[in-house]
C-alpha cells in the first residue's frame, strides 16, 4: 500500500518541466569574431579620420594655389598665346562667298584702331575680296610672346595661308608669313590691336 501511494507522487516530480537557466557556450570562432569588432571599428575611425585630412589638405592646397603670383601669371600668358593665335589665323583667314561674315569675324578679335579701320572698310573693298574668288585659310604653325602685362602682349608668330581658287582645276597655294601682334585684355579676353607683316629675311 505503501507504494502505490508514493507512485503518483514520483510520476509528478517526474513530469515538472526543467526551469533551470540555459548556458550557452561560444565556439572558438565565434571567441575570435567577438574579439575582432571593437578592433574593425577603432579601424574604420582611423580611415575615415585619414580621409578628412586628406580632404582638408586637397582643399587647402587648391585654395591656396588662388594666390599664387606665379600660376595667375602662367594662365594670363596661356590664355594670351591661345587666343592671340586664333585672332592672327582668323585675320589671315577669309571666304569670297561670304565676304561680310568675314568681316565680321575680324571685328570679333580686334580692338581700337585696328577694329575701326576694319569697321570702315568701303563698299568697293568689299566687292573687290568677293570678285577675287579666294578662300583663304590662315594656320599658325608657331607663336610665342616677348613681351606680358597684366593687360598687354606682344606676340611674334609664323602662319600658314592657303589660298583656293573658286575654280576647282586651280591648285590651292600656300604662302608663309611671319607677323607681329600687339594683344589687349578687354573684358577678359586678349584682342588685336594691331598686327603688322614682319619681312622673312634669308641669309
Amino acid at each position: 500500500m505503501t507504494e502505490g501511494r508514493n507512485a503518483p507522487a514520483e510520476a509528478a516530480e517526474e513530469s515538472e518541466p526543467d526551469v533551470r537557466p540555459s548556458v550557452v557556450v561560444l565556439g572558438a570562432d565565434d571567441a575570435v569574431a567577438a574579439s575582432r569588432r571593437p578592433r574593425l571599428g577603432n579601424w574604420a575611425w582611423l580611415v575615415l579620420a585619414a580621409g578628412v585630412v586628406a580632404l582638408v589638405a586637397a582643399y587647402l592646397s587648391w585654395s591656396g594655389a588662388d594666390d599664387d603670383p606665379a600660376l595667375a601669371r602662367a594662365e594670363l600668358r596661356d590664355l594670351a598665346v591661345i587666343e592671340g593665335t586664333a585672332a592672327i589665323e582668323t585675320m589671315n583667314s577669309m571666304d569670297y562667298r561670304d565676304v561680310e561674315a568675314g568681316l565680321e569675324a575680324w571685328r570679333s578679335v580686334t580692338t581700337g584702331v585696328l577694329r575701326d579701320q576694319l569697321a570702315a572698310i568701303a563698299a568697293d573693298e568689299r566687292e573687290l575680296l568677293a570678285d577675287q574668288g579666294k578662300v583663304a585659310s590662315g594656320r599658325v604653325v608657331e607663336a610665342a610672346l616677348t613681351e606680358l602685362t597684366d593687360r598687354t602682349a606682344t606676340m611674334i608668330a609664323a602662319v600658314e595661308v592657303t589660298v583656293a581658287d573658286k575654280d576647282p582645276a586651280q591648285e590651292p597655294t600656300v604662302k608663309r608669313n611671319r607677323y607681329s601682334a600687339d594683344l589687349v585684355l578687354v573684358d577678359g579676353h586678349w584682342l588685336l590691336e594691331n598686327l603688322a607683316q614682319v619681312p622673312v629675311t634669308t641669309s
